[in-house]
């Protein structure tokens, strides 16, 4: 006679009305840590000396392990270099000796740390983060995630955008910082 162990059925269940939104999480920050490695093929950023191209998660990193393989590639023929960085203080201690090339603010800052940096692309996912300062913000719509591009702060930077990527992408001409 087979004895049914409630705690373990429990436990299975439990798994099946979870894992549906653990797989949208995860296919929703694949694509984020696609448009991030491939930012580097349509943006363009000044020489520098860094031996390794810099990409920072600040904040709670949503991506996990999902994000780790982009060390397996190049960016400017340079290897890709990860950073999790848990609050702005961390970045000024980087910033010290490392150039942060791409910066991405995790929606768990309310405040984007960096302003006016001219060489690093400043990312995010919270509500509105181009229009608060981000230089790009992914925002969701109909489902897709999509892209926000502040054009006045590309302007006053040194990184150059390609027009592919402008047109793919809301460009929105104004710049307000809360």
């Amino acid at each position: 006679m087979n004895i049914i162990k409630w705690p373990s059925i429990l436990l299975a269940c439990s798994g099946l009305l979870f894992s549906p939104q653990l797989f949208a999480d995860d296919i929703e920050y694949k694509v984020k840590a696609g448009y991030l490695y491939n930012f580097t093929k349509f943006i363009t950023w000044p020489k520098d000396p860094s031996a390794t191209f810099n990409l920072c998660i600040l904040g709670n990193d949503p991506f996990g392990a999902l994000i780790t393989p982009i060390e397996q590639r190049t960016a400017f023929d340079k290897p890709i270099k990860l950073y999790r960085l848990e609050t702005p203080a961390a970045l000024v201690d980087l910033s010290k000796s490392t150039l942060c090339h791409i910066l991405f603010v995790s929606s768990s800052l309310d405040r984007i740390p960096v302003q006016d940096a001219k060489n690093i692309l400043i990312v995010g996912e919270s509500e509105n983060f181009a229009r608060k300062g981000g230089m790009i913000g992914f925002i969701t719509e109909d489902g897709r995630i999509k892209l926000q591009i502040n054009w006045q702060l590309f302007k006053r930077s040194d990184l150059k955008i390609s027009a592919k990527l402008l047109e793919v992408a809301d460009v929105i001409e104004g710049d307000s910082r809360d």
